[in-house]
């Protein structure tokens, strides 16, 4: 007998079985002893360690070595204790249990923790030693590190000889449960196997046909019932083997008595017949096919259908090529016989099953006897066609008289009903809601589009729930009663709108025209009407306003409705006497900076946290505005008190001064702000705007991060620094600008060594205008830069002028000319190209030529002044930094930017001999210029102590109305003659 391989699988599954859960098993035994006995010895470590601590204290803070290593050495007798280790608060060691030495695995552990006052007290690790030793080092320091640590080694081989112990002792007891278990397994499926391997067996002969056998299991179980069953279903396949073998031979004889008459059929049939595969070949064909198209003894099965019947009659009976099968189809052809000749033919085509494969099978017949009857037929029928027409004609011309007049009553009926069918169409099918509505408002009818629009799924469900009237549906019903009223009086509406009601209770929007229908006699019959829903449009028209109306970054009001609304507040105070309010005006500072820094995105969150704070500051029924840029306005109506502004202002400065945060930078930032309160003279809303920016402006230049409230002379400021502008780019243009020079002297012999040019400007109706206003006026302007430009190149021709011919001779060459240069020009890349076009235009030597230029340019363009100056003193020309004192006086200009010549303000030189600070301030001054090399001028010296000061300070030049005023180019020129003349004589 077979033995069972269910039993060899179940004993392989049962010893994969165990084998895992006793892996598994010891894996987490084992983990679990180790996790233990690691925590046990921790705990016996650390309790040594406080006894160590707590008992020889005062022997290891005395550094008593011997008194400490006798007492570690009785630890070594306890069980696991490998190795104690005592050292000092430095790391040193002051005993140890170790022979000879520390190993350096344990000494590199020792001074690792040395100096750490960690409140855990208690550090762990391990070590392996490099003699293969591994320990669980535990370190626990004294005095929280200050008097050193004590270390204690447990050997964690007995740790690991623990866990082997344990692992043999729980292996042996798993394996003698698996022993128990397989055995006793064994011999339950033995008992199940044998006779499930005979009944495999019988089974196997009875799929051999072979019936005869038998199968003797007669147990009462359900392999007992298995074995009949099998017995009883071998009797009935026996039967139906014994059956279906014989229905097969009967039907093997049928089928082939069935081909023989198919084959007469076929082989006898008039039609042509051609069955084909996939590939277009012919697979079978009948000797019709052949006679049809002259093939006869011709070889046609496997030969492409196209090479034998020609390429049209092969796209007709060839199967397609998709994967779904051909329907039947029936067509007509010109198709080619093999000896040249055309002949119509008639194909019919269906799709057949061929082997693994889907294949055509087409009939073919011959259809020219059919083509000639028909040609003939065709003839016949024209011949026939042409006798009636004439005939016709002979009844319409006798007939013609009665036609017009059945063909008039026609055409009236006609139109009638082609006038009616119109209207209907477009009642119907119209977009807009058609209606007719009777005198005393309710629905006559209604096309669907009304009913579309007011919500129902057809006509008559709207007529039927309004029958109450059709201003039912309108939200306010007076308005249904004011189109009516119109209509009546008017007898036609336009564009009426109103808010409709529909179905579902959702409101919209419809433009309504209606018109009056009278009868003859001019009384109302109803009205009728259309109705367009504009929910859309007003949507629209509403968003529309609001952007027309509002900023889209803030979402605030922008100066077209602020406007609207300080016009409001104007026209109020004009009908209420105690109704006041007032207009605050805003802008940011340093917003620039943020911008250009953080980038654009940055800026707007910027405006918009700005605009939050304002809203915040404002009360509910204040207007908060953005009017572009960082430009804010806020409107405060009904205000008490002008002090009700002022606080609110203050509000708002104390808000901005708190940080903001932009996508993770914190920035600061404040704002300027101009107030007018006094608003009941104003007439026009951009009159009071404009005021309040002048106040802004005046915040601005107060210094920033303030308020500023406007009064009448700050307008009549702003109107005279208007006409002054205006004034001075016509003097710019008419060059009305003249030039004079201050000659600057060498104070040991009182000599004149150069020039300062400045700049005068004579107002035709107020005068000479101070340089300070005019100048400032112009870098606001912008016409600084023409300025500047046209000075440069005038000085330097002047000069050149002095030095090649004009002048007194040798003594001009030696001449140096200061010009003033604008901070402006540092934000500008032209100052370097126009200095040096006006040297070379001119002839001038460099070297000649000073460039002043004050301190505040250096602090304005940190990043691009040391690149300009050391253009500009490449081209050779000397710098000097004007009114040094005054402004930053930051040092390290002077060692930062090549500077040739500093200049003493003359607010210092003034108070020289009645202020001991400023004396001490300007002798410091002209000293710092003399140890650094650099030329000293004082300017403004208009007394003789302020002359013999300069000159005990070391001072070597200066300028000033004690020695000359500024003067015209002539008179210039006429002193350095009379200059020359002295000298000489």
């Amino acid at each position: 007998m077979k033995r069972s391989r269910l039993f060899r699988k179940t004993l392989l599954f049962m010893i994969l079985g165990f084998a895992g859960i006793a892996a598994v098993m010891s894996l987490v035994f084992a983990h679990l002893v180790d996790r233990n006995l690691t925590a046990e010895y921790t705990d016996k470590a650390e309790a040594l360690a406080r006894t160590v601590a707590e008992s020889d204290l005062s022997l290891i803070l005395e550094r008593d070595a011997a008194g400490v290593q006798s007492r570690i050495d009785q630890y070594l007798h306890i069980k696991g204790v490998a190795y104690v280790v005592v050292a000092d608060e430095q790391g040193e060691i002051l005993a140890h249990t170790f022979v000879p030495a520390v190993p350096p695995e344990v000494l590199a552990r020792v001074r690792a923790s040395a100096g750490l006052r960690n409140p855990d007290r208690t550090s762990l690790a391990e070590v392996r030693t490099g003699e293969g030793h591994d320990y669980l080092h535990i370190a626990t320091p004294m005095l929280e590190g200050l008097a050193g640590s004590i270390h204690i080694g447990m050997d964690r081989g007995e740790i690991r000889g623990y866990i082997r112990q344990a692992l043999i002792q729980q292996l042996s007891i798993t394996l003698l449960l698996f022993a128990i278990c397989t055995t006793v397994a064994a011999l339950f499926i033995r008992n199940i196997s044998q006779p499930l391997v005979q009944l495999t067996e019988y089974a196997g002969k009875v799929a051999a046909h072979d019936f005869s056998a038998d199968v003797r299991i007669s147990s009462k179980d359900e392999v007992g019932d298995l074995a009949r069953s099998m017995r009883s279903m071998a009797r009935d396949v026996s039967g139906m083997v014994t059956g279906l073998e014989a229905a097969v031979v009967n039907a093997t004889a049928d089928l082939k008595e069935a081909l023989s008459s198919l084959s007469a059929v076929l082989n006898n049939m008039a039609e042509g017949l051609l069955v084909i595969d996939s590939e277009g070949r012919v697979v079978r064909h009948n000797p019709a096919l052949a006679r049809l198209f002259r093939l006869e003894g011709a070889t046609i099965n496997g030969r492409l259908v196209s090479d034998l019947l020609g390429p049209e009659t092969a796209n007709l009976v060839c199967p397609r090529t998709t994967d779904a099968p051909a329907p039947d189809r029936m067509l007509e052809t010109l198709a080619q016989r093999a000896d040249g000749g055309f002949f119509p033919v008639e194909v019919s085509s269906a799709p057949v099953a061929l082997k693994d494969q889907t294949g055509t099978v087409s009939i073919l017949r011959d259809v020219t006897e059919r083509k000639r009857h028909e040609e003939a037929l065709r003839q016949a029928h024209d011949d026939l066609e042409q006798k009636v027409e004439e005939r016709t004609r002979e009844l319409s011309r006798t007939n013609i008289q009665l036609k017009i007049e059945v063909a008039e009553r026609k055409v009236v009926a006609e139109a009638l009903r082609k006038a009616e069918s119109k209207y209907r169409s477009i009642f119907e099918n119209a977009v807009e809601g058609i209606y007719q509505v009777s005198a005393d408002g309710h629905y006559i009818s209604a096309n669907p589009a009304l009913a579309r629009i007011l919500g129902y799924t057809d006509v008559d469900s709207l007529l039927t729930e309004l029958r109450d009237g059709a201003g039912t549906r309108y939200v306010d019903p007076g308005k249904w009663k004011e189109l009516l009223a119109l209509i009546l009086d008017k007898g036609e509406v336009k564009g009426f709108e109103a808010q409709l009601r529909r179905r579902s209770g959702r409101v919209i929007w419809i433009s309504e025209n209606a018109r009056l229908v009278r009868d003859s006699r001019g009384n109302p019959l109803h009205v009728e009407g259309s109705v367009e829903d504009i929910t859309l449009r007003k949507e629209y028209e509403a968003q529309l306003l609001h952007q027309a109306f509002h900023d889209p970054l803030t979402l605030l009001p922008n100066r077209a409705l602020f406007l609207d609304h300080l016009k409001m507040a104007m026209e109020r105070r004009k009908r209420q006497e105690r109704f006041r309010f007032a207009v605050l005006y805003l802008d940011l500072d340093r917003f620039k900076v943020i911008n250009d820094s953080l980038g654009h995105a940055a800026g707007d969150d910027l405006l918009r946290s700005v605009a939050q704070t304002l809203a915040r500051c404002a009360r509910s029924m204040d207007t908060v505005a953005r009017f572009g840029g960082d430009e804010f306005a806020v409107l405060l109506e009904d205000i008490t008190a002008p002090r009700d502004a002022i606080r609110i202002a203050r509000r708002i400065l104390e808000d901005m001064g708190r940080p903001f945060d932009l996508r993770g930078h914190e920035v600061f930032t404040s704002a300027s702000i101009g107030i007018v309160l006094h608003t009941e003279s104003y007439e026009q809303p951009d009159a009071l705007l404009r005021d309040a920016d002048t106040a802004m402006y005046r915040a601005k230049e107060q210094g920033k991060s303030r308020f500023k409230v406007f009064n009448h002379r700050m307008h009549v400021a702003a109107l005279r620094l208007m006409e002054l502008e205006t004034d001075l780019r016509h003097a710019v243009d008419a060059r009305d600008l003249r030039l004079v020079y201050q000659p600057i002297v060498r104070l040991r012999d009182r000599r004149v060594v150069g020039f300062e040019a400045l700049l005068r400007w004579t107002h035709p109706i107020h005068g000479p205008v101070n340089p300070t206003e005019f100048i400032t006026l112009a870098e606001d302007a912008g016409l600084i830069y023409p300025i500047d430009y046209g000075v440069l190149h005038q000085v330097c021709r002047d000069l050149s002028s002095w030095m090649n011919g004009r002048g007194p001779g040798p003594s001009a060459r030696a001449l140096n000319v200061h010009v003033n240069v604008s901070g402006k020009h540092f934000r500008n890349p032209f100052l370097v190209g126009e200095v040096e076009a006006a040297l070379l235009d001119s002839g001038l030597p460099p070297a000649c030529l000073t460039l002043e230029i004050t301190e505040s340019a250096f602090v304005d363009n940190l990043s691009t002044a040391a690149d300009v100056l050391g253009k500009l003193k490449n081209l050779g020309v000397r710098l000097c930094i004007d009114d040094f004192g005054t402004g930053y006086s930051s040092l390290g200009y002077l060692q930062r930017y090549p500077i040739d010549v500093i200049k003493v303000d003359r607010s210092f030189v003034a108070a020289v001999n009645n202020d001991d600070d400023t004396r001490a301030i300007a002798t410091s001054i002209i000293s710092l210029g003399n140890s650094l090399g650099l030329s000293v001028v004082a300017e403004g010296v208009e007394t003789p102590e302020q002359l013999e000061f300069l000159r005990r300070t070391g001072c070597g030049l200066a300028q000033g109305f004690l020695f000359h005023r500024p003067v015209a180019e002539e008179e210039a020129l006429a002193l350095l003659h009379a200059q020359a003349a002295r000298a000489q004589g």
